[in-house]
C-alpha cells in the first residue's frame, strides 16, 4: 500500500515547483468546502487540512485537504489541491501526471486537482464523477 499513497507526497512536490503558472478567471472557482463535502460522499472518508508551504502559497496554491492520517484505515489515499484559478490546476496536472504512479489518478475541474489513489476497494469513478460535477 506504501507505493501507492506516495501519489499524494509527489503531487504536493509539483504543486511547490509550480513556479509562473499562467494565470485563469477565478469567476467560476470552486469552494474548499464544496470540494471537501461532495469528495467526502464520494470516497466515504473524511479530509483535514494540511500545512501547504509557503512557496506553493505564493504560486497559487491556497489549501490542501487530504486523508493522510487515515489512509491506512480507509485503504484509498486522497489529496485536494484547491488553486487560486483554473490555469494553474491545468498546470499542475500537466506537471503531475507523470509523477503520479499507477493505479493512482489525477481529477481537475476548475481550480480543483484531486490525486486518488485506491489501496482496497476503488472509489475512483465516483470521486472524478463528483470532482466534474463540482
Amino acid at each position: 500500500m506504501k507505493h501507492r499513497i506516495t501519489a499524494v507526497p509527489a503531487a504536493l512536490a509539483v504543486a511547490v515547483a509550480l513556479g509562473a503558472c499562467g494565470s485563469g478567471d477565478e469567476a467560476g472557482a470552486v469552494s474548499a468546502k464544496d470540494a471537501q463535502t461532495v469528495i467526502e460522499r464520494s470516497a466515504k472518508l473524511r479530509l483535514a487540512p494540511e500545512r501547504v508551504p509557503a512557496e506553493a502559497r505564493e504560486e497559487g496554491l491556497e489549501s490542501i485537504l487530504s486523508n493522510a492520517a487515515t489512509a491506512a484505515k480507509d485503504r484509498q489515499a486522497v489529496a485536494v489541491f484547491m488553486l487560486e484559478d483554473a490555469g494553474k490546476a491545468d498546470k499542475v496536472r500537466e506537471l503531475v501526471g507523470g509523477s503520479v504512479p499507477a493505479p493512482s489518478k489525477i481529477f481537475v475541474q476548475d481550480n480543483v486537482m484531486v490525486v486518488y489513489a485506491p489501496a482496497g476497494k476503488d472509489r475512483g469513478a465516483q470521486v472524478e464523477r463528483a470532482v466534474e460535477a463540482l
